[in-house]
């Protein structure tokens, strides 16, 4: 993937964490008659989780400015936490915690991921051959 296809991303990452750690810091009881009900349904969760998405909002945002040089910790991280976030919200549908029409925004975190794990492959594999 190249620098530029990866800051768009990068950008793009860092906007949707902005989005949602804003709301889920800011307005934590307006993010829960918004979106579906995930448990423990406690406001200083969300809270929590929106300061985790703030801090992922910076990075990616900062990512995004000099790709070359934060690439190889921004696609590390990303991976990790889009990936992570992702299969412990399917399992809570899974194990019906969570009701199933509420499997797009994993699904979404779960695409993010894949394509950061790709884009960190093929700069690995690149590296690898110089």
């Amino acid at each position: 993937m190249s620098d530029r296809s990866l800051r768009l991303l990068f950008a793009v990452c860092g906007v949707a964490h902005l989005a949602f750690g804003t709301a889920g810091a800011v307005f934590p009881r307006w993010f829960f008659g918004v979106l579906p009900p995930w448990p423990p349904l406690h406001v200083g969760q969300i809270q929590i989780a929106g300061i985790f998405d703030l801090a992922m909002a910076t990075a990616f945002l900062i990512a995004a400015t000099d790709v070359a040089r934060y690439a190889p910790l921004m696609i590390a991280a990303g991976v990790v936490a889009e990936l992570g976030h992702a299969l412990v919200w399917i399992g809570h549908i899974v194990v019906g915690d969570d009701p199933p029409a509420d499997l797009g925004t994993p699904l979404l975190m779960r695409a993010f991921g894949a394509i950061l794990a790709v884009a960190g492959a093929g700069r690995f594999q690149a590296t690898r051959h110089q």
